[in-house]
């Protein structure tokens, strides 16, 4: 059986993955990414005997940003397996095409709450009072975490593309988000996580 955990809420799809694997018991288990899985390990976990006649988990993190060569040849081998489990983890939405791929899979959605998303469009030229205004809301009920990992990365897709934003500004503002994020997991942060993020914002909107 395939299961699909996708969504924007990267945060609450994640543990619920791992809610799922521990729900299921000790079994033989190989967890793979968009850059580690291919043709060969996916077969040869799959298929290959094993000491154990117990069902096998198949975990992969972001198959549907492996490159298309190699998930047209990997998705033939997940649609014929029907005697393991296949848990397939995708930190953004899936569109309804990349869901069609395996048409009899479980599928869970994520959705991030509206206020951080009006957040993160709240951060544009001359609106530092809306992304205050809005900032502050979504510290009284969305997790800070999930918020700035959306925002990062709002800024690398526009450093990317397009924006309306002062491109000098928009790259020094997301690599001070980046050394902020590493400064509060590493314990190095002065100042609250919150306030330094609202600091970071102000210079790149001032």
């Amino acid at each position: 059986m395939i299961y699909i955990f996708h969504g924007d809420n990267s945060k609450e799809s994640r543990q619920a993955v791992f809610k799922f694997i521990e729900s299921l018991g000790k079994k033989n288990i190989s967890k793979l990414d968009n850059k580690s899985a291919n043709l060969d390990n996916v077969n040869l976990f799959l298929n290959s005997a094993s000491f154990f006649p117990e069902e096998k988990i198949l975990h992969i993190d972001n198959f549907f940003s492996i490159h298309k060569s190699t998930q047209d040849k990997i998705v033939p081998i997940l649609q014929a397996d029907t005697e393991n489990v296949i848990v397939l983890w995708q930190d953004k939405g899936l569109n309804a095409t990349q869901l069609k791929t395996f048409p009899g899979a479980k599928v869970e959605s994520f959705k991030a709450a509206n206020i951080l998303w009006n957040t993160v469009f709240a951060v544009k030229p001359g609106n530092l009072k809306g992304f205050t205004q809005n900032y502050r809301e979504l510290l009284r009920t969305e997790p800070y975490d999930l918020f700035l990992y959306i925002l990062k990365s709002s800024l690398r897709k526009q450093i990317q593309t397009t924006t309306k934003l002062d491109p000098e500004k928009l790259k020094k503002g997301y690599l001070q988000l980046v050394e902020l994020d590493y400064q509060n997991k590493s314990g190095q942060l002065s100042i609250p996580k919150e306030i330094a993020l609202e600091r970071v914002v102000q210079n790149m909107l001032g």
